[in-house]
């Protein structure tokens, strides 16, 4: 049977969730305000409903996006956790990969949230960056990418290099717009499905690992 947790254990496992959980969520709640209303937004109510209630729209307006950015924010935790725990043995590569294949994620998630490269960033630059990221773990980890399965990794790389492909040179393409979206956004919701399908099966056999690779 486990031990009770004593009252000095209980009281530092309180502190250290204000530290690292209840700041910084309260903190950031007040910045967002803060810069909403800066950015001219005077409702507040505004920034804290759900964007679906303040427009009125039904359900299904946005569902694909909105399930989009879940599967990006389930891709980065299931990197991120793994790498940060104790799961890796030995620490080195596999968790270098993780850390990286979470960063990306997250990057993309917060793109696709925030929609930076519509109108903060130029395309060509987070592009770019995505390009030279994928690329850069493809060729600094191969080995370690073929114990963990090579393909799967080039699958959803394929399917998301198609649709910024597709996005970024979607006026040349002999094909109307409203079918344009429907095909580019199809490729994008199955890649991203596919990016999280490898991280989650990556994530489990780097954990297995016992000799680097």
């Amino acid at each position: 049977m486990a031990p009770s947790p004593t009252p000095a254990a209980s009281s530092s496992g309180l502190a250290r969730m204000a530290l690292v959980a209840l700041l910084p969520a309260a903190l950031v709640y007040g910045l967002a305000l803060a810069l909403s209303q800066r950015g001219g937004i005077t409702d507040l109510e505004l920034v804290i409903r759900d964007l679906a209630q303040t427009c009125g729209e039904p359900l299904g307006v946005g569902l694909i996006s909105n399930l989009g950015y879940l599967l990006w924010m389930a891709t980065a935790a299931i990197c991120l956790f793994t790498a940060c725990s104790s799961l890796i043995q030995p620490r080195g590569r596999p968790r270098e990969l993780l850390l990286a294949g979470g960063a990306l994620s997250l990057l993309l998630c917060l793109d696709d949230m925030f929609l930076l490269h519509d109108r903060y960033i130029s395309a060509n630059v987070l592009y770019g960056a995505y390009i030279v990221f994928a690329l850069t773990i493809l060729l600094r980890h191969r080995p370690l990418l073929r114990r963990l399965g090579l393909g799967q990794f080039l699958l959803p790389v394929a399917l998301l290099g198609s649709w910024l492909l597709v996005d970024r040179f979607q006026d040349a393409l002999p094909i109307a717009y409203g079918p344009g979206q429907l095909m580019e956004e199809g490729v994008k919701f199955l890649g991203i499905a596919a990016w999280l399908c490898f991280w989650w099966q990556a994530a489990a056999g780097a954990a297995k690992l016992r000799t680097a690779p």
